[in-house]
């Protein structure tokens, strides 16, 4: 019995080699009493077991780290709600500060005086800038671009008198904005197009070349008109309204004669080169071919013959001089080409180069 009972007590303590656990657990198999015997030592060993770890555990020990833990977690509540209240006594001053220092900047920036830029190309010289918002502007030829050092009050706003190419950075906040002086104005968030509006032609353009753009003709003084003798003028006629969106590729005219809106398909290419140094016509009559060069040249251009409206050309000119072109021209219809070559004056200055074209004689 002795036998049995240690061997009992060293199988529950797990203390028996593998050979002798397998032994033991044969005579288990075979044995209804000793597996009896084994369940009844089996409660007897918990309870003792269970006795020796309460015996273990030191009270004291764990009372004092569980007050510890009490007292801690009561600190850090205290804590937590002294700082949120303090959060909330302070931040109510700050806010008040924070409006007034917005107020005054506000307040100042409307009292700032934003000095205005003003640039011009010179002829026969095609000029690039860069916006204050990062924009890219091209001027052609004798053109005049005017805009505010800083672009304020959510919008972009620029001037234009002569012809430039826009590539305006996008910004869907702050609406790009081209004026120019005969009502004509292009709007846009972000896009590519070109206006040309020199103040010498009967017509104003805007050509689309990527994006989407709005041309609005704005609602300005058509003209005045007197009544009999009385040398009062009456008051001036409004303009209508008129409102274009462009694809692209498209173009709109206005005719300063009559102050009439139209659209039209057109070559981007011929529109657009200048910007690029070339010069692009595709049928172009001998008047706009005058004026293009006039421009791109800056030459004083004289047509003589009602004849010569009648021809039509179609070239690319790229690094050609203006001599160079008009040789070409000359092979191409029976027309003649002199240059007049600037001179001297009496105040040291020089006169502009001039061009007459002419019909040949046959």
């Amino acid at each position: 019995m002795e036998n049995n009972m240690q061997h009992l007590i060293a199988y529950l303590e797990n203390r028996l080699s593998a050979k002798e656990r397998k032994s033991f657990e044969e005579l288990l198999d075979n044995s209804a009493d000793l597996r009896r015997e084994l369940t009844e030592i089996r409660f007897v060993w918990e309870a003792s077991e269970e006795l020796k770890r309460h015996k273990r555990i030191d009270t004291e020990k764990n009372w004092n780290e569980l007050s510890r833990r009490i007292a801690t977690d009561r600190y850090r509540k205290k804590l937590w709600y002294f700082l949120r209240n303090a959060a909330a006594v302070l931040f109510i001053p700050l806010i008040i500060t924070t409006m007034v220092l917005f107020r005054d900047i506000k307040e100042q920036e409307r009292c700032e005086v934003i000095e205005p830029v003003e640039l011009t190309s010179a002829y026969g010289i095609v000029t690039k800038i860069t916006l204050p918002d990062s924009s890219e502007v091209w001027l052609n030829s004798g053109s005049k671009i005017s805009y505010p050092q800083r672009f304020t009050g959510g919008a972009r706003r620029v001037s234009l008198s002569g012809e430039a190419y826009f590539k305006v950075k996008a910004d869907k906040t702050n609406l790009f904005e081209v004026q120019t002086k005969d009502g004509l104005n292009v709007s846009a968030y972000g896009t590519e197009f070109n206006v040309c509006t020199y103040d010498e032609d009967s017509i104003a353009e805007a050509t689309l070349v990527d994006g989407n753009v709005v041309v609005t003709l704005d609602d300005g003084d058509v003209g005045r008109s007197s009544s009999g003798g009385n040398m009062e003028a009456s008051p001036p006629e409004k303009r209508k309204l008129n409102t274009v969106t462009l694809a692209k590729g498209q173009q709109v005219i206005f005719n300063k004669s009559n102050d009439s809106l139209a659209t039209a398909s057109v070559n981007l290419a011929v529109k657009t080169s200048w910007k690029d140094g070339k010069i692009i016509f595709r049928r172009a009559n001998m008047t706009e071919i005058a004026r293009r060069f006039s421009r791109h040249f800056n030459v004083d251009i004289r047509l003589e013959g009602d004849e010569l409206h009648d021809y039509e050309y179609s070239a690319t000119f790229t690094t050609e001089t203006l001599e160079e072109i008009l040789s070409l021209l000359e092979k191409s219809a029976p027309i003649k080409c002199k240059i007049i070559y600037p001179e001297p004056s009496h105040d040291y200055t020089f006169t502009k180069k001039i061009l007459i074209i002419s019909m040949r004689q046959k």
